[in-house]
């Protein structure tokens, strides 16, 4: 798992010297407005890979690009890797005289990611509960100097990890300056498979939530489906997951949901799945922007971070390709609060606790790289 730092910047970055004094991007879409630009983010580029850039054309209208090159054939390389949801799109390379990431032009909003792996940390004790996790905090680390996190490990165990590092090195470096007290539970650098996020002093992790239903998916059998079908009942908020086998439904999984107001315009019928995200990046639209700023008092950053408090998708979303008024930004998505869960709530999208709706983004990642993602299908009644 990879953890995506996201800085939105208007500041002058260093301009680059390129060989033939080109830039080169791809592009990816071309809209009549920026809410048009914040759809196509919000549905294809929520795991990017490169900078983002959406410029404002003499025309009046936007082109959303992606990626910077100081050469054609590192652009034609790039494009040759990306994932069939944007292949789609039939994205070309397109050149500018000038660094689209080094310009003050104001027409031009830059999305500028950095990606940052800190797979190594400190493990300091090992529990069988939650709570003893904690106290292994108050008790052993004393006087923190860096991030703390707890994580459920494959093992099903409670891991207290102290520090987030990019190498061996400076994970062996801080341990050396452990005091005593910590030295005493026999600390040692762990390796993980995925990044520890280092944006707070104190942060837990659970990366596996305890599911409340008893009976958990098993992944090989799921992937043995010959069709996926997520049916929503807007009126008991409830959503059943189904498999297809042979002809014959299999009753998988229920979950509590939450559905559009009554005074909503709701997404009605069948449809698919256009890209599923874990850990999902937000681009409130300009109309949504507006919206918290006017009902809620709340000013929306540009690009609303994985992690952030206001970043509504929660831990995973899922793009639906269902229409209302010719908009087709809908979801099934995480919250940022699970007491709304189980009534009419949202603004049109299906909102999940954020361990379950993580949970069936998993499997239907998992799925989808074995099977296709136009053999998930979605109802909403």
């Amino acid at each position: 798992m990879i953890f995506l730092k996201l800085f939105f910047t208007s500041l002058f970055l260093t301009t680059l010297v390129f060989a033939d004094g080109k830039f080169y991007t791809l592009s990816m879409c071309l809209t009549k407005d920026h809410d048009g630009a914040s759809y196509f983010l919000n549905r294809y580029l929520d795991e990017p890979e490169a900078d983002i850039f959406i410029v404002k054309l003499e025309d009046g209208r936007y082109i959303t690009t992606y990626g910077s090159f100081n050469s054609r054939e590192n652009a034609m390389e790039f494009m040759a890797k990306l994932p069939e949801r944007l292949k789609q799109h039939k994205p070309f390379i397109k050149e500018f005289d000038y660094n689209l990431a080094s310009s003050g032009n104001k027409n031009i909003e830059k999305y500028i990611f950095h990606k940052d792996s800190f797979n190594y940390s400190i493990s300091v004790c090992s529990s069988k509960e939650y709570k003893n996790a904690l106290g292994c905090v108050k008790e052993y680390i004393p006087n923190q100097k860096s991030e703390v996190y707890i994580i459920k490990d494959d093992d099903g165990l409670y891991k207290t990890l102290y520090g987030a590092f990019q190498t061996h090195q400076e994970a062996q470096k801080f341990m050396n300056t452990l005091a005593e007290v910590t030295k005493s539970q026999g600390p040692f650098v762990k390796k993980l498979s995925y990044s520890l996020k280092d944006t707070k002093n104190y942060s837990e992790k659970i990366l596996e939530r305890e599911s409340k239903q008893k009976k958990a998916i098993d992944v090989d059998q799921f992937i043995k489906f010959e069709k996926i079908v997520i049916s929503v009942d807007s009126k008991t908020h409830k959503m059943s997951l189904q498999g297809i086998l042979d002809g014959k439904a299999v009753e998988l999984k229920e979950y509590k949901v939450s559905t559009a107001k009554k005074d909503m315009p709701k997404p009605l019928g069948e449809g698919g799945v256009t890209s599923i995200s874990l850990h999902p990046h937000w681009y409130p639209t300009q109309d949504t922007i507006q919206h918290f700023k006017k009902t809620k008092n709340i000013i929306l950053p540009p690009v609303v971070p994985y992690g952030h408090p206001y970043n509504y998708m929660g831990e995973a979303k899922i793009n639906l390709t269902h229409e209302v008024d010719g908009k087709n930004i809908f979801r099934i998505h995480g919250t940022v609060n699970e007491s709304t869960i189980g009534r009419s709530e949202s603004g049109g999208c299906i909102r999940m606790k954020n361990s379950e709706v993580l949970e069936l983004a998993t499997m239907l990642q998992k799925y989808s790289d074995k099977k296709s993602i136009k053999n998930i299908r979605v109802i909403l009644n």
